[in-house]
Parts: structure tokens; sequence; C-alpha cells
């Protein structure tokens, strides 16, 4: 019996070192090929709001690449310097950029409605769509790509009379491929988000 078990135990340990040696050659294959970080598995799909208020989903998109950025229409910096790298990307892709999504899912949906968006996203790139939704969706999309967001206090002016109404938003910035298959293929960190490099790969993959 303990013979028996020994034998079950050295194959299930085999099995998993095949599987993950494996996931180690395809990703260090991704790695040579690309500019982007690695990240091969099935892209988390959700079910939100487009800016237009049409329901949306990773499905309307299944013969693109799909490139999506998390942010929030009051944040003060890294989200719009973001979008407009996002858009040197589709200048840079010329006449491939049609086979390019750019998604703008908001981490802040109590305040970026579908109106909201629709008037901030376009305005980087008319071909952008912003996605918002009920806040429980939004945070679930969100965890499902280890999406980090933090709400913090409202922000005030010189004091608590003088108040701007409004509250920062901490959260990942990472934009994250997702291969026409609707394969979830590269991320891109904010030390990664070089247009060319990033243009560079999606031409690649274009050609596949």
């Amino acid at each position: 019996m303990k013979r028996k078990l020994l034998l079950l135990l050295i194959l299930a340990a085999a099995v998993v070192g095949w599987a993950f040696l494996a996931y180690v050659l395809l990703n260090y294959d991704l790695a040579e090929k690309y500019f982007g970080k690695p990240y091969k598995r099935q892209a988390p799909d959700f079910n939100l709001v487009d800016q237009d208020g049409r329901p949306i989903s990773l499905k309307r998109f299944r013969d693109k690449v799909v490139l999506i950025e998390w942010g929030y229409t009051n944040c003060p910096d890294v989200c719009p310097v973001t979008l407009s790298k996002l858009n040197k990307v589709m200048e840079d892709l010329g006449d491939k950029a049609e086979d390019v999504q750019v998604l703008f899912i908001t981490v802040d949906p109590e305040r970026d409605t579908a109106d909201r968006l629709k008037t901030y996203v376009p305005y980087f790139n008319m071909g952008f769509i912003g996605v918002t939704g009920p806040p429980e969706k939004i945070e679930k999309a969100a965890g499902d790509y280890g999406v980090t967001v933090v709400k913090h206090q409202e922000v005030y002016g010189r004091s608590e009379k003088d108040h701007w109404d409004r509250y920062l938003m901490t959260h990942t910035n990472t934009v994250f491929l997702v291969g026409r298959d609707g394969t979830l293929l590269l991320t891109y960190p904010h030390y990664l988000l070089e247009p060319a490099n990033i243009a560079s790969d999606i031409k690649r993959l274009l050609q596949e």
C-alpha cells in the first residue's frame, strides 16, 4: 500500500513538474518575442456598460486585439497620460489601428457615468470606448484582473468649509493586452508604457 502511494506521489510530482516546465517555456517564448510582460491565460470577461449605455463584454471584440486601461475621469495625472500614450499607439499602428480596440474601464463608477465617460474618453481618441457599471461589478472585474483600487478621503482646500467635493483614487496602472482569441497575452506596467514598442507588439500579433 505504501509503495503504491509513493508511486502515485512520484507520478503526481512528475506531472506537476512537466506542467510547470511547459508554462515556463511558453512564457519564455513570449518574453523573447514581445516587449510586454507575458501573461498568457484566458482573459476574464465582464458584463458592464459602455459610454452609450449599451451592455459590453470582451465577446464584442473577439476579432480584435483589445487594450484595457483602468482609470477614472477625475484622475489628475496618470490616467490622461496613459490615454495619450495609447492614442500614440494607435497613430503608430496606421491602418492596423482598425484591428485594435482600446477600453477605458473606470475604477470610480460612483462619478463616472456613461454620459461622463462619453464626454471624456473620445477626447483622446474617437475610437476609444469608456466602460462603467454597478460598483460591485466594477470591483469584481478589477479583482479578476488583479487591479488594486483604493478610494481616498475627500480632498479639501484650506479648511473643511472649502470643500472641493471630490476624492482621489489609487489604482494599478497597467495596460492589459487581450488577443483576438480572447487570451490575455501581455501586460504593460507603467514603466513599460512605450507607444512604439506596444505598437510593434501588436503588429507582430496581427501577423500571426
